[in-house]
């Protein structure tokens, strides 16, 4: 089973958004350092409770500013500048693994070659190294790809999502 599709620029920053969403590990960071700041306010001098404020207002606004302006202006960007990207993709499932093709050539990744996988509404990410990704828009089910199938697998052959 294969089917082909283009990611478009609005298909490319919402997968970006997918890529940087907040893992568990990572909310239990920010957790830990907001506890911290707010224990430096209540309980440190007025100099270092300042401080505590100021830094959690400043990585506030950064953290907002970078996932609501900085991130989509990089990934439209990075899409423009990346013209492979913008070319039809094939993906077919194979017993092996998931194979992705376009006029440049194709390749497998075999399931036991996959570091993780990502989905939400809709699209699915699989990635072959931490910070690698194919994009697959799961609107490609609509042209008679088996997407659950696809993630079925998935969770069979390399685990749950993160």
């Amino acid at each position: 089973m294969e089917s082909t599709y283009t990611i478009t620029e609005h298909d490319y920053v919402r997968a970006m958004k997918l890529f940087s969403r907040v893992t568990l590990k990572m909310a239990g960071i920010y957790a830990i350092a907001i506890v911290c700041f707010f224990m430096a306010i209540i309980f440190g001098s007025p100099v270092i409770a300042s401080g505590a404020i100021g830094g959690l207002i400043g990585g506030f606004v950064v953290i907002v500013i970078g996932r609501l302006v900085i991130n989509p202006l990089m990934a439209k960007r990075h899409y423009n500048k990346y013209k492979a990207i913008q070319e039809p993709i094939t993906v077919r499932l194979m017993d092996e693994g998931v194979v992705f093709s376009t006029t440049d050539g194709s390749g497998m990744i075999k399931w036991e070659n996959i570091y993780k996988w990502r989905q939400n509404d809709s699209y699915l990410l699989i990635y072959p190294m931490p910070r690698l990704y194919h994009i697959i828009p799961k609107s490609i089910s609509e042209s008679g790809f088996d997407l659950s199938r696809l993630v079925e697998t998935l969770q069979a052959k390399v685990g749950h999502e993160t």
